[in-house]
């Protein structure tokens, strides 16, 4: 069976589940968390896929994955996955649902990446601005690459706006050799 289509309706489903217990907002955070731990501990996949594991201490595994405590919903769907032997599609399923949680609530992911931390007022500016540009909720994920030199870059979807230095400095780089190369 195809990965994605496990993962889309594993998610759909335990969005519907949700909206029924009226607790979306709480199964997208611990979502969000399961999916980004595991993210960050690439030992966290390997050890979900060993088979010599019992169904209780992958359970245990992904409820500590989870933060603190979590949601009988939730607590629920990890068994749901479990019992199906469905736990290595985890991470894919649960990506799934914070995407459709997020078109179905009219929320942006926003990446913004500066080359030193951002004060809190121009945050609050892009921000602003981001929010009217989409018409919706905006999610900020804020990091610091100092290769950028200065200005930024942000991520919205597909869509990457790139006002930094560095940007700048290679597009008249580029433009001088082009010059170069007709006067030649």
């Amino acid at each position: 069976m195809n990965n994605g289509l496990i993962a889309l309706r594993y998610a759909t489903a335990l969005l519907d589940y949700s909206k029924t217990a009226s607790i979306q907002d709480r199964i997208y955070q611990e979502a969000k968390t399961v999916a980004q731990s595991i993210t960050e501990v690439k030992a966290l996949r390997t050890t979900l896929s060993n088979p010599v594991l019992a169904y209780a201490q992958k359970k245990e595994i992904i409820l500590l994955a989870a933060g603190s405590k979590v949601s009988d919903q939730f607590n629920r769907f990890v068994d749901l996955l479990l019992v199906n032997k469905r736990e290595l599609f985890l991470q894919t399923i649960l990506l799934k649902f914070i995407d459709l949680y997020r078109k179905q609530n009219n929320i942006y992911a926003a990446k913004i990446v500066t080359a030193v931390e951002m004060d809190a007022s121009t945050e609050l500016k892009l921000t602003s601005l981001l929010k009217e540009s989409t018409g919706g909720i905006i999610e900020v994920s804020k990091s610091i690459d100092s290769s950028i030199l200065g200005g930024f870059l942000v991520e919205i979807d597909f869509n990457r706006w790139n006002a930094s230095i560095s940007a700048q400095l290679e597009k008249l780089r580029l433009d001088y050799i082009e010059i170069n190369k007709s006067i030649l």
